[in-house]
């Protein structure tokens, strides 16, 4: 017999972003994670890049990084990750391509490079910060 409760599972996507590392190829460390797993991102009115999916992208530039540079991860709902893949366009011919939403529209980043990685814009920032969860140190 059935107590009444639904266990609905979410679908999960997981994004990763490389920070800092050793100079000049170090990257800005963006994103704080917590011991709750949330994550905060600094500096929304900067563009912030990202690696989605699988762990290739964040791979391939954390050698580059140096020593010191580490992965960030975590975790968005699938339908963010579809909201996102459906809103974003790519980099190139991005300031004249009427879908770029004033300049809010996600870009699509580093096409020759392994995996895939956007480019997000304000609003998407707080928007990321706001549905993240399961934030971890790799």
């Amino acid at each position: 017999m059935s107590d009444g409760a639904v266990n609905y599972t979410e679908e999960i996507v997981t994004y990763r972003r490389v920070q800092g590392g050793t100079p000049p190829n170090a990257s800005r460390e963006c994103i704080k994670v917590y011991e709750n797993g949330k994550i905060r991102i600094q500096n929304k009115k900067s563009n912030l890049n990202i690696s989605v999916g699988n762990a290739d992208h964040a791979n391939h530039f954390l050698g580059k990084r140096g020593s010191d540079a580490y992965i960030v991860e975590f975790d968005v709902p699938k339908w963010f990750d579809d909201f996102l893949n459906e809103s974003a366009i790519p980099q190139k011919g991005y300031k004249s391509n009427p879908l770029n939403q004033m300049g809010m529209a996600p870009k699509i980043v580093d096409p020759t490079t392994p995996g895939k990685s956007y480019e997000l814009p304000y609003p998407w920032i707080e928007w990321l910060e706001e549905y993240s969860k399961g934030g971890r140190i790799r």
